[in-house]
């Protein structure tokens, strides 16, 4: 019985001391000026425990322990870390100035916009929120001074197109270098089915708008020289979301809507029509006795008035729908931070019968290993799924198809068949029965490593992959003009595989507070890889049966080419007490493209700033809050729209002679194919008034391209 008691009492004892450590802590999150802070993360350091400020700044938190250390964070603020003495905390964090003087992402570095010498536009992702777009270039619309962003085509997913400071060539390509969390993506357009000379497929569409964290625009040659030979046109760094330390956040958004045309295609009613066509009778000389549009009975096709109307054009426009799903999870501790996300989008066109679909997942992260080392990984997988149709300037493509028939001709046969007239399939013909499909495959994904042999000195080397992969199956059947007799089909396969792989050593370090210094070098070793093979059949026993397998006659083809890139690059920045700044780049590309006497290119930049607004006879002008001036020049190439064996002599198949294969000319070789270069330089003025309610960005630019590539046709033969 007495130990009965003993152990009772313990068991008391042991629960009473468990209670006791199961405390719950409070708090409160404000300013230096006193106000509430909502939405300031609260985590407990070595734990994936956490939680966020309410709405007055306060928060709740249970512990099992009473010897714990808080991270307490938000944006704009200095992180600080608080070990609570009591039961109720109260915290004052402080605003950090890097971040409310903003940090700019520029070529493989990041740089205070005060110090900053290069004309880059920045697009936050808190202003791109409640924007409803399909892709990312549509973010950019009307958001940054000197880009250009309009849809090439209506088509849903399909080509945009993209001008930073205007059109650099007349051969190259003008699109700007995308640049994904590190990763170049390859803008190279795989669907291959004819369209109208539309571009039916944009590099962009894969990207989920959602995941977006910011989008900077390199348009200088101070900010664009550091990528060489792709940077002529203009850089777009895009950075997408990374996982914070705290407790794991679950949201979910939908949204959906719906589009028309606001005003459609005016066409003539039958009636109008004919009295049209007889006055034209008429002012060309005919007899009023002769009208085309007269009785029947004196051998006419009826009066005007007796002419039906054939409503087509409501055949070609809907009421298009729009639907967006995001579920998205964030969190981590201390050490590991995640964010991943999945999403689904489809968009119908205006235009019947287009429409596109995109199913999208990203993993993004990051991982602090040792004190030293960090690792982590942006990887986002994509399948989109596009119904295309040929319309834009495609004589026969669906629009045309309703508006070449006179309005008072049937849509249909007595029969019941679809009408057609002249070289034009019925409008109806084409919208039901048009089959081209194009399903894509994308795999944009970056494995990195930082390793830090000092707080000042840090080593990152990445490994990139861009793999894009398009299906494309066509068929026409017999009801349409390009399936006679029997049906004809095509199938693509197109294959674009963009490996990459960089180094990049960063020295950073401020001197006495006024002497600030980032010193940077790396390299560059990229690799693309193109390919597609294409197969055809005509002559198909049945509609049902639209395998290219089934046909009786087949026909193949399949090409292949790559390309290779090498290159070394070095930029250095100086800032003396963010007053005055000068920074200085340079980067040596060597491409497979051009001839082997002009294989290495070399590009340098220099840039400038002075903040004006420092000195005292403008500081005690007591206007400005921001007034810098800044310079640059540099030069930059280009190699965009270089086919990948341009400086090469080639020989093509199928020179045949009777039952013998046979081999031809195709291109002379031109070992002094080199790099289009555009030399630019920039002069601008920043100007913040009005405690920085009221900014102005100025610049003014020159931009000269030479060396331009210009196509020369060569006979194979004399």
């Amino acid at each position: 019985m007495r130990t009965f008691y003993i152990t009772w009492v313990a068991w008391l004892l042991v629960t009473g001391s468990l209670l006791a450590q199961a405390t719950q802590l409070s708090g409160t999150v404000r300013t230096d000026d006193s106000e509430t802070l909502p939405g300031v993360t609260v985590a407990v350091k070595g734990t994936t425990q956490g939680t966020t400020t309410d709405a007055e700044g306060r928060f709740a938190l249970p512990l099992s322990a009473s010897d714990v250390t808080l991270i307490i964070s938000a944006i704009g603020y200095v992180t600080q870390e608080v070990r609570p003495t009591g039961t109720d905390v109260s915290v004052t964090l402080k605003p950090d100035v890097r971040q409310l003087s903003e940090v700019v992402i520029t070529g493989y570095s990041e740089q205070s916009r005060k110090t900053l010498t290069s004309a880059i536009s920045t697009v936050k992702g808190a202003d791109l929120k409640n924007i409803p777009v399909a892709s990312p270039d549509q973010l950019l619309q009307g958001r940054a001074p000197g880009v250009q962003v309009q849809a090439n085509s209506g088509v849903p997913g399909g080509g945009i197109f993209i001008r930073v400071r205007g059109t650099n060539s007349v051969n190259a390509g003008n699109d700007p270098l995308y640049v994904v969390d590190g990763v170049f993506i390859n803008n190279t357009n795989l669907i291959a089915t004819g369209l109208g000379n539309q571009v039916p497929s944009n590099p962009l569409a894969d990207l989920n708008p959602a995941d977006i964290e910011s989008i900077e625009i390199l348009k200088d040659a101070n900010a664009t020289a550091i990528y060489g030979s792709r940077g002529a046109n203009g850089v777009v760094l895009i950075t997408t979301k990374r996982g914070k330390t705290g407790k794991t956040r679950l949201t979910f958004d939908t949204y959906q809507g719906w589009s028309k045309a606001p005003k459609t295609f005016e066409v003539v009613t039958g009636p109008q029509l004919a009295q049209l066509e007889n006055e034209r009778f008429v002012n060309d000389g005919g007899l009023s006795a002769n009208l085309p549009y007269r009785p029947v009975a004196s051998g006419g096709l009826g009066t005007p008035d007796e002419q039906p109307t054939y409503d087509r054009i409501s055949d070609l426009f809907r009421t298009a729908r729009t639907s967006n799903y995001e579920l998205s999870a964030s969190g981590g501790s201390d050490k590991t931070q995640f964010y991943i996300s999945g999403g689904y989008f489809r968009q119908e066109s205006i235009v019947r019968p287009s429409n596109f679909e995109r199913y999208s997942l990203r993993i993004n992260v990051d991982n602090q290993v040792t004190d030293r080392l960090t690792i982590g990984t942006s990887t986002a997988l994509a399948r989109t799924i596009r119904n295309v149709s040929s319309n834009d300037n495609n004589p026969a493509g669906v629009i045309n198809s309703a508006l070449y028939p006179r309005s008072n001709l049937p849509v249909f046969n007595a029969d019941g068949s679809y009408a057609k007239y002249g070289n034009f399939d019925s409008h109806l013909a084409l919208i039901q029965n048009l089959n081209n499909n194009a399903v894509g495959s994308r795999i944009i994904s970056n494995l990195f490593g930082t390793y830090a042999f000092s707080p000042a000195l840090s080593l990152r080397s990445s490994w990139s992959i861009d793999f894009n992969d398009v299906y494309e199956n066509n068929y026409n059947n017999t009801l349409l003009l390009a399936g006679q007799p029997r049906g004809t089909a095509t199938s693509f396969l197109s294959r674009d595989v963009t490996l990459l792989n960089e180094q990049v050593l960063t020295y950073r370090q401020t001197f006495a507070d006024r002497h600030s210094v980032q010193v940077l070098v790396g390299n560059t070793i990229q690799q693309n890889t193109f390919q597609r093979t294409t197969l055809s059949g005509q002559q198909f026993p049945s509609n049902d049966l639209q395998t290219i397998a089934s046909s009786a006659t087949q026909t193949g083809s399949s090409t292949r080419s790559q390309a290779g890139l090498l290159s070394f690059f070095g930029k250095a920045n100086y800032s003396f007490r963010d007053r005055y700044s000068v920074d200085a780049s340079l980067r040596a590309d060597a491409s497979s493209r051009f001839g082997a006497s002009n294989r290495w290119g070399y590009f340098p930049s220099v840039g400038m700033g002075w903040r004006l607004s420092e000195e005292s006879f403008i500081r005690n002008l007591n206007v400005f809050d921001e007034l810098k001036f800044r310079a640059s020049w540099g030069l930059t190439g280009n190699q965009a729209g270089i086919s990948d064996f341009a400086s090469l002599g080639l020989w093509q198949g199928g020179a045949n002679y009777l039952d013998l294969p046979g081999t031809a000319p195709l291109q002379l070789a031109n070992a002094d194919l080199s790099w289009e270069t555009t030399r630019q330089w920039n002069v601008g003025l920043d100007v913040a008034v009005l405690k920085r309610r009221l900014f102005a960005e100025l610049n003014y630019y020159d931009k000269y391209t030479y060396g331009l590539l210009l196509n020369v046709p060569v006979p194979r033969k004399l």
